[in-house]
């Protein structure tokens, strides 16, 4: 009978026990979810919690609960809170054997195994006999460790794996929301430093790399943004240099997650296509790369990438973390750029307004800004001028003022179809009839935009780059801003040269008037003195006759005064409104050469620029030439040097033009006296009205140029004359006049 009774009595036992274990294991977990409730952020309570109704659940002698961080682990929670914090190697600890395999590890004896008596670490309670390592799994990433210890040996049974392995995918469960709190305050306060107006873009950059290191897990990784076909590194745990590493985008995995807009999780680097194309830029024994792209919209700016020495480091999770940080840096970098962009434009209003008369000056800087914006390098701004467009700037070699018929040219295009002309590959369709090799034989993408004033396109903006489909929308209203800061330049400076040249007319004609003036005051008394010469001549011709001293006398004034009537009809001539239009010096100083008797005691020197713009003169300049010519000669009575030059001055604004001669130079004492009235400094006596260069002064002066010169007595003089460059008219071009 008790043979039979004994073993329902076990099996009752058996049962209770069960139950009694079975319940304790419930009111553990509700207990650790209550906890977990009340504290959310504080994860160590938990922890301490979970490993305190572990030894209710098991008996051991020492308890761990450690979290994963970078390649360590972390006591976060102990039995002995003396191993609170300590840190312990994945690849030198027992635990880490767990950690690498990524399963339950149960060891009886582990003095009695070579392989983990070596690793064994003995924690502050002493040395134990018997451990168990429970991995806490995220799918299927290793984030902490649930680890119990016995002296005893074989301590730890099926039953001990299964109720540990319940707790530890609690813990994994109370990790996971503490990761994802901590994650979302990290992006929390990114966003803050976004909104809150932080341009610092590298400090940002560099804050995201940070956290997104430490969000993970991992120690290695950079940011990169693109530059045409390059990433180069903006933010880096590796020894490149910032600003100026790159990677190409076809030939990288960092360029793949660019190509694909997506993000791209390489498990292993050195397998498959992944070993062509990985860069070990960040060290040798990287095995794993993650690397998702910044983008916005369909824009990518660049790409996050972190890389771990371990096969299959990242999961889903961390690629969802990264492509959430990776925005957070897309929108810093675009608001960067957005800031950068108003600040461009806010310098060329300004430019605009304090430039009005140096159109061709803002014109190229809303090119090189509109470059540097885009992030291009070959551009032009080019001017409507009936059907051709005319090169106004350029980053390419052809000179200012080449012309292209407006019906052959991808830029015309935009000026026929008034809209903007984005062309992805310019050797296809009817692009590759149309485009003009200007930039490089290179070029594969052009964006072309109207400037438009008063609905009239009076140009457009060109950008170009080698990379097909290069340009995107944002690209193109950027671009359409800078045409209408381009427009408004254009405008100011077409309201500018009309009042400019209103007011050097009524300077000129006002110089005319006061030259007329003394013209007619001169005429009169040399009229009277021919007249007298007439008198006595047919009055007293015998007293001529019979004194041939006299009659010489009176031959030398009537031919003198013969000159100087020639030379007041000359004046007269150039005393009447003087209109202003584009001439070619060098076709006017050959001219006045021509007119000019040189000797051949006196060697001519010509260095004259081949070829000089047009400036803003008239044909009056011949006269002038020829006054300073003579004057250089009558300095050289018995010979010497006379050179005569030209070149393009102060940033191709002006034409410089001078005449020197060798010969006995001006008095230090008379040099202040030059451009006065009646300066003269022959000693002969022959007629000399001496107005040549005080009439020189007022005339180039009343031009918007400028005389003066360099002498010194015995060693000759240097004369320097400087015209403006014609401005043509904006939205048009004027032909030159030789």
């Amino acid at each position: 009978m008790t043979g039979k009774i004994l073993p329902h009595l076990m099996a009752d036992r058996l049962q209770t026990m069960e139950t009694d274990a079975l319940s304790t294991e419930l009111k553990a977990l509700r207990d650790i979810q209550r906890e977990t409730l009340r504290s959310p952020q504080n994860l160590d309570a938990v922890l301490d919690l979970i490993l305190r109704w572990a030894s209710q659940l098991t008996e051991f002698d020492g308890g761990w609960l450690l979290l994963a961080e970078g390649d360590s682990l972390v006591i976060r929670a102990a039995t002995d809170r003396r191993d609170l914090g300590r840190v312990l190697d994945v690849e030198d600890s027992v635990i880490g054997v767990a950690v690498q395999e990524g399963k339950i590890l149960n060891l009886g004896d582990v003095d009695g195994d070579e392989r983990y008596s070596r690793l064994y670490k003995v924690p502050a309670e002493g040395r134990m006999v018997s451990e168990l390592v429970i991995p806490i799994l995220d799918e299927s990433k290793v984030i902490g460790v649930f680890n119990v210890e016995s002296r005893k040996p074989d301590a730890f049974t099926g039953d001990d794996e299964e109720r540990l392995a319940a707790l530890a995918d609690q813990a994994a469960i109370i990790i996971r929301n503490a990761r994802l709190a901590k994650e979302t305050e990290a992006l929390r306060q990114i966003e803050s430093k976004i909104l809150g107006g932080d341009f610092d873009m590298e400090n940002i950059l560099d804050e995201i790399l940070t956290t997104s290191l430490e969000l993970i897990g991992s120690s290695i990784g950079q940011l990169l943004l693109r530059d045409r076909d390059d990433l180069v590194v903006m933010a880096t745990t590796g020894q490149e240099e910032v600003g100026q590493f790159r990677v190409r985008v076809d030939d990288s995995v960092c360029g793949l997650a660019v190509i694909e807009k997506k993000a791209i999780n390489v498990p292993d680097v050195r397998v498959g296509k992944s070993a062509r194309l990985y860069k070990p830029v960040l060290g040798g024994g990287m095995r794993s790369e993650l690397v998702v792209p910044l983008l916005e919209e369909e824009r990518v700016f660049g790409v996050l990438n972190v890389e771990s020495d371990k096969v299959g480091a990242f999961n889903r999770h961390d690629e969802e973390l990264l492509t959430a940080l990776a925005g957070q840096a897309a929108i810093t970098i675009r608001n960067a750029r957005l800031y950068k962009e108003v600040e461009a434009l806010r310098e060329i209003g300004t430019e605009i307004l304090d430039r009005v008369f140096a159109v061709d000056e803002v014109l190229n800087l809303i090119l090189r800004r509109g470059l540097d914006l885009i992030g291009a390098q070959f551009g032009q701004v080019l001017l409507t001028d009936g059907d051709h467009l005319v090169i106004e700037a350029t980053t390419g070699q052809e000179p200012r003022g080449t012309r292209v018929k407006t019906t052959d040219c991808v830029s015309g295009l935009a000026v026929l179809e008034k809209r903007p002309i984005n062309a992805p590959d310019i050797r296809q369709g009817q692009f590759a009839r149309l485009y003009k090799k200007y930039l490089g034989e290179e070029m594969r993408s052009e964006l072309v935009v109207p400037m438009i004033e008063k609905n009239e396109i009076i140009g457009v903006i060109n950008i170009e780059s080698r990379e097909v489909n290069a340009f995107d929308r944002h690209d193109e209203e950027l671009l359409m801003a800078l045409a209408g800061q381009a427009a408004i330049a254009i405008r100011n400076a077409q309201r500018y040269e009309e009042v400019e040249r209103a007011r050097q007319r009524e300077k000129l004609a006002a110089i005319g008037e006061l030259y007329g003036d003394l013209v007619h005051r001169m005429s009169n008394p040399m009229g009277a003195v021919r007249a007298w010469i007439q008198f006595i001549v047919s009055e007293r011709g015998h007293l001529l006759r019979e004194d041939e001293e006299l009659g010489e006398a009176l031959e030398e004034i009537k031919a003198n005064a013969e000159k100087v009537m020639d030379m007041i009809a000359q004046l007269r001539r150039d005393s009447q409104e003087i209109q202003v239009e584009p001439v070619d010096l060098k076709s006017l100083l050959r001219i006045a050469l021509e007119k000019i008797e040189i000797p051949p005691s006196v060697q001519l020197i010509e260095k004259v620029s081949d070829p000089l713009p047009p400036v803003q003169a008239n044909r009056q300049m011949v006269s002038l030439f020829a006054n300073l010519l003579s004057n250089a000669l009558e300095a050289m009575p018995t010979g010497g040097t006379l050179e005569v030059g030209a070149e393009v001055v102060n940033g191709g604004k002006e034409v410089q033009l001078w005449v020197r001669d060798t010969g006995r130079g001006i008095p230090d004492y008379l040099q202040g006296e030059v451009f006065k009235p009646y300066f003269s400094t022959r000693k002969d006596k022959g007629p000399s009205h001496g107005l040549g260069l005080w009439w020189a002064k007022l005339y180039l002066e009343g031009l918007g140029g400028a005389i003066d010169f360099q002498s010194q007595s015995g060693e000759g003089s240097r004369f320097v004359i400087k015209l403006p460059v014609w401005t043509w008219p904006a939205g048009g071009v004027a032909e030159r006049l030789d």
